[in-house]
């Protein structure tokens, strides 16, 4: 494994050292960059580059240019941060490539532009070592298989799953490694926040994932990336007695509702969506829970994760939902609804008198009860 990381890191420098040598751009801007690909097989049309807002956010395509004779080039000013872009095919593919200066080369397949390679600045130059280790592992395992079966025979199924799942973890385990070390080694590079977020965060613990961004070089705190992953912890540490995260949102009467205002009371935060049936079967005990707790202690915040204004309004009068209620219309992507970690709805936060979190996704009988027994403790 050590040797594996050292060898790449070797290769990795030689080639970097190549691609500074002679990755300038022709204009001589020091924060320009030129991106030459090539597509092996037939593919005909244009290629697009694409800006992604956040990891897995967004999309906008910025520029474009025909592919002739399996070649495309394009030219520009990198963004202040190295960040991911795509080079999109005309038929959706998707190829990530650290857009930042330099002369950058790619090269992908027409069938198959997510498996591209690209080189000729530092953080393609390790985005590119870092899939070389993944398939050299995936291969290497793959061999084992193969040399295992041809002394041992196939085996029983129990054993063949038993197998399947040890070499699984294993390689697993070896690709955490890996991306651990290289986090640590390229603390002020984007790329180690970038594979954080990317490849890392659902693998480590709370504690491990706030160690290694603990590592990161104080120059990337203001990086895209590290500012996201930021996000990520924050959400992680989202629990039962936490500080209730601020917000401000546009209420559907055009005024910003701000949780600062509602400090001293019980504020329920009730995320729903019209499009979702269980939200719908439950809001009759919420309007109940309403109507017997107004003015008592309690205030309630309808958020919606409608994508469209006229669902989203005609639902609430619908369902008589007459407390206040906001949409952002980013469903899943609303700054709310990433603060609180939101995941499914029908969901419920309720955040007590001191700005902590009470409890989280009370329903039914036992969402009115308990809030009922906490105003009853109040006074």
């Amino acid at each position: 494994m050590k040797k594996w990381i050292i060898l790449g890191c070797c290769l990795l420098v030689a080639e970097w050292t190549f691609g500074q040598q002679n990755g300038k751009t022709a204009s001589g801007n020091a924060k320009a960059y030129e991106i030459n690909g090539g597509i092996s097989g037939e593919y005909r049309g244009k290629v697009y580059l694409v800006k992604e807002e956040r990891i897995h956010g967004p999309q906008t395509r910025i520029d474009s240019c025909e592919v002739v004779d399996g070649r495309f080039r394009f030219t520009g000013e990198a963004p202040e941060h190295s960040v991911i872009h795509f080079i999109q095919s005309a038929d959706g593919q998707l190829a990530p490539i650290f857009l930042e200066p330099g002369n950058i080369r790619m090269r992908m397949r027409a069938d198959y532009f997510l498996g591209a390679r690209s080189e000729g600045s530092v953080n393609n130059n390790l985005w590119n070592l870092h899939q070389l280790f993944v398939e050299y592992k995936k291969d290497s395992i793959r061999l084992a298989a193969i040399t295992d079966w041809a002394r041992f025979g196939m085996g029983t199924p129990e054993q063949q799953a038993e197998n399947f799942n040890y070499r699984t973890r294993f390689q697993n385990e070896s690709k955490l490694e890996m991306e651990k070390g290289m986090v640590r080694y390229y603390k002020e590079l984007a790329f180690a926040p970038f594979i954080l977020l990317f490849e890392m965060t659902g693998e480590l613990s709370l504690d491990e994932l706030k160690a290694l961004r603990g590592q990161l070089d104080t120059c990337l705190n203001n990086h895209p990336y590290t500012k996201e992953l930021d996000e990520v912890i924050a959400n992680k540490e989202f629990k039962v007695g936490c500080e209730a995260p601020a917000f401000v949102i546009r209420s559907m009467n055009g005024e910003e509702i701000e949780l600062k205002n509602y400090a001293g009371k019980y504020v329920l935060l009730d995320f729903w969506a019209s499009w979702c049936g269980p939200c719908r079967r439950e809001m009759p005990n919420v309007v109940k829970l309403y109507k017997e707790c107004k003015g008592k202690g309690l205030e309630i915040i309808g958020i919606s994760l409608d994508k469209k204004e006229a669902d989203w309004k005609k639902a609430v009068k619908d369902l008589g939902m007459t407390w206040p209620q906001a949409c952002d219309f980013l469903v899943w992507e609303g700054p709310v609804a990433r603060k609180y970690n939101l995941s499914a709805v029908p969901y419920t936060v309720l955040i007590n008198p001191e700005g902590k979190v009470e409890a989280l996704d009370l329903r039914g009988e036992q969402l009115v009860n308990t809030i009922k027994s906490l105003l009853k403790k109040k006074k």
